[in-house]
């Protein structure tokens, strides 16, 4: 099956996320040995921790989280409307959710531009530039923002589509041996 470029991103970035997770969790970890070790923190690391590691974990993997379905429902009323309710409510959410999206993509962008011009730092021990870090939160939002529209035009087109949408996902609890 081939891929859109919209799912192949989403996915890709996922993957990618295991970088900054990684070296966060490296950079960290060395950082509390150094520090507790020969009194040698490493400079820098709330500050590369705050404006790079933690804004790309939560932010690269949204588009993916809208291509599965796995952001937090609460379907107390959903199962019980009909097929076309369901349709209708899924579209509805879709949209409001590409809305969301491209306005907090809409409203950063700006901010990212100018901190771009500014080239943005952080005054802590060291100097860190954290103008990059900026486009990370318009550039994720905007592809979530396409991925919630590119399902609502499947939703609306595709009959197939339509019921892996609107099937609701129950989570697999394991209660224990029985």
């Amino acid at each position: 099956m081939i891929r859109n470029p919209l799912e192949w991103v989403s996915e890709a970035l996922v993957t990618v996320t295991t970088i900054p997770v990684l070296a966060m969790m490296v950079h960290v970890t060395l950082d509390v040995v150094l520090k507790y070790t020969v009194n040698t923190p490493i400079q820098g690391t709330l500050e590369v921790t705050a404006y790079y590691y933690m804004v790309a974990i939560v932010v690269l993997p949204m588009g993916f989280v809208e291509l599965t379905r796995q952001s937090i429902a609460v379907e107390l009323f959903y199962q019980m409307m009909s097929p076309r309710m369901q349709v209708a409510v899924v579209g509805f959410v879709l949209l409001l959710s590409a809305i969301g999206y491209g306005g907090v993509a809409w409203i950063s962008w700006p901010d990212a531009i100018k901190a771009f011009e500014r080239k943005e730092i952080v005054m802590g021990a060291v100097r860190v530039y954290i103008w990059p870090a900026r486009f990370l939160l318009p550039c994720a939002m905007m592809l979530a923002a396409a991925v919630c529209l590119m399902l609502f035009a499947r939703l609306l087109f595709k009959p197939r589509a339509r019921a892996e949408l609107t099937a609701v996902h129950t989570a697999d609890i394991d209660h224990g041996a029985d």
